[in-house]
């Protein structure tokens, strides 16, 4: 009995040694990650100093203290990838803003303060009391960077739900809208039928930047249905258009911009408050 006790000291003595003596090598390995971090980040080589955290964490999960070095270091990577981007955001947004405010020279503000969360950007020439009785797209942008591209008809019942615009054997049909989508409006006056429907952002699948790039050229617009019309873009409601998607572009990339700001600018709040 007496024996075996010594025998199990010695096997823990052993044990406890060998333990120590690991423990040992892996915080000198961890010092060594720890160092090589260190000078990443001094060489604003951020992305790979990232990647050594993660190892860092992944090899050596019971080193504690190292690995609370480890994440104060990853503060700060954030810190400074954060400011680099306010200060990059903050020399970029009052351009985007000229040119917004440059291009909507030609536009006019619309808004019901009753209805609506957000006003409209419309074209000067397609403002909606000087096109009625037409068929024509309409285009505009809101103030929350939304675009909206408008199918007008007037003329006999046809129900249809998407259009395709084709130039030089080259075309792009938009999203299905049905008719009992709220999105695709039709009503009756007389004798007359008035079928809209309206595309949000991308559901008109390239349409308007199809235009923009062919403003130039003759384009096609055929409304596909229970029946088919198809007709010609006017030379103003090309260049009405390929204003409105080039403002609504520039608009979200304000808008892009202003959150990219308030991202940063939490980032560095939510370290500051932890020192």
């Amino acid at each position: 009995m007496q024996s075996n006790f010594k025998l199990f000291l010695v096997l823990s003595s052993f044990y406890l040694l060998t333990s120590c003596n690991s423990r040992h090598k892996q915080e000198i390995l961890a010092d060594q990650y720890l160092s090589n971090i260190k000078t990443l980040i001094n060489q604003n080589s951020l992305n790979a100093a990232k990647i050594k955290i993660d190892s860092l964490h992944l090899l050596f999960p019971r080193l504690v203290n190292k690995r609370k070095i480890a994440a104060s270091l990853e503060d700060t990577i954030i810190r400074r990838e954060s400011s680099r981007s306010l200060e990059y955001c903050d020399s970029i947004l009052p351009l985007k803003q000229h040119e917004a405010d440059s291009i909507q020279r030609n536009f006019r503000f619309e808004k019901n303060t009753t209805y609506q969360q957000f006003g409209n950007y419309v074209y000067k020439s397609q403002i909606t009391e000087n096109n009625t009785n037409r068929t024509y797209l309409k285009a505009y942008v809101n103030e929350n960077a939304d675009f909206y591209l408008v199918s007008n008809y007037c003329g006999s019942k046809i129900e249809y739900t998407n259009l395709i615009v084709s130039s030089n054997e080259i075309f792009i049909r938009t999203d299905t809208i049905l008719t009992n989508n709220s999105a695709n409006h039709i009503f009756f006056d007389g004798g007359t039928c008035w079928e809209s429907i309206t595309f949000k952002n991308d559901e008109d699948k390239g349409v308007a930047m199809f235009i923009s790039q062919n403003s130039a050229a003759r384009i096609k617009v055929s409304l596909k249905g229970k029946k088919s019309f198809d007709y010609y873009l006017l030379e103003t409601d090309k260049k009405a258009i390929s204003e409105t998607y080039r403002l609504w572009v520039i608009k979200k990339d304000v808008r892009k911009l202003q959150e990219e700001i308030i991202k940063a600018k939490n980032r560095i709040k939510r370290i500051n408050k932890s020192f």
